[in-house]
């Protein structure tokens, strides 16, 4: 039986997958293959690259909503692995760190074997900018998953140490309380009255109360969690970004998805795969003095904090305390 495994980091899933995949859909017995371990080698802002589990799974989603089921998935980390699969193979690839070994080694070793392989090269997937798509541009923070320009950032990726997670501090806000009665009402009130240059939701349950109240924040950024678990709410916007930041870090493609958000003209959703819990540091940063921050701490309200030099120095001062994730 003959198989056709496209092999790929699948890291950020972007246009350039997709497009990987719909190609490895035509053929028969079709395999996305995540790679691994020895067949990733070391690319640029490598700590940062996503788990393979949790690259699998978004491409198991990806797969359940484009109705592809038919493409099974295999996580694959050894060149060994390789060889010991028990079929020919037609290999689709677009051109990376791992092809010379494939091509110069494993397909030579099995042909000794009795197996009939053969590769094909895809010709790479073009940005907006004219250079190739890659997952490390992602990470970077140069480009978005449709290939369109980020403003870009110098930011490194850092991360709250955990016995830094309890006492971490935030710019200074007002406090808006439940036990005053909806939050968001007031909330709203003092948005018509103070009229923000910029008003920058963070929480799936901030923004969703916001809505109710007709107003749409200029950048908002959920995760589709809350406390309680999965947010169910229908977020639209015209334009919308995708990035990956887990739990208590911040990485180099949100500073530049905020930054690239803060200067549209129309309002931006930017959906997190991970969570939002320290976006307030790069939002209060990166936006224009004289705009707002609206972000939900459970089981109290809405915080209002505004943007200013005294929010800005110490949204700095506590951000320097984050390690650099080496």
């Amino acid at each position: 039986m003959l198989t056709t495994r496209a092999l790929n980091l699948f890291d950020r899933l972007h246009l350039g997958h997709r497009l990987l995949l719909d190609k490895l859909s035509s053929h028969r017995n079709p395999v996305a293959v995540v790679t691994d371990g020895e067949l990733v080698g070391e690319l640029e802002l490598n700590q940062i690259i996503q788990p393979a589990y949790h690259r699998a799974q978004r491409l198991r989603e990806y797969l359940e909503d484009v109705e592809m089921t038919e493409i099974h998935i295999e996580i694959i980390d050894k060149y060994s692995k390789l060889l010991d699969i028990s079929e020919s193979m037609h290999i689709l690839m677009y051109i990376g760190p791992c092809c010379d070994e494939i091509s110069n080694q494993i397909i030579p070793k099995r042909k000794s074997l009795g197996y009939n392989d053969n590769i094909e090269y895809l010709k790479p997937v073009m940005a907006q900018d004219g250079d190739k798509l890659t997952s490390a541009r992602l990470r970077k923070g140069e480009l978005d998953r449709e290939g369109r320009v980020l403003v870009g950032t110098s930011e490194p990726p850092r991360q709250l140490e955990v016995n830094n997670r309890s006492t971490l501090q935030t710019p200074k806000g007002e406090v808006f309380h439940t036990k005053d009665g909806s939050p968001e009402i007031r909330v709203a009130e003092r948005i018509h009255k103070e009229n923000p240059r910029m008003i920058i939701g963070v929480g799936d349950v901030t923004c969703a109360t916001l809505e109710s109240q007709k107003i749409i924040p200029d950048v908002r950024i959920i995760d589709g969690i809350t406390k309680r678990g999965k947010y169910e709410y229908a977020f639209r916007s015209k334009c919308e970004y995708h990035v990956y930041n887990p739990p208590a870090v911040l990485y180099p493609e949100v500073w530049s998805t905020i930054s690239t958000a803060i200067t549209k003209e129309e309002k931006t959703l930017i959906i997190v795969d991970g969570e939002e819990d320290l976006m307030g540091f790069p939002a209060v940063l990166l936006a224009p003095e004289g705009s707002v921050l609206l972000y939900g701490q459970p089981d109290v309200g809405i915080i209002w904090v505004p943007i200013n030099q005294e929010n800005k120095k110490l949204a700095r001062e506590l951000l320097e305390n984050m390690p650099v994730i080496r």
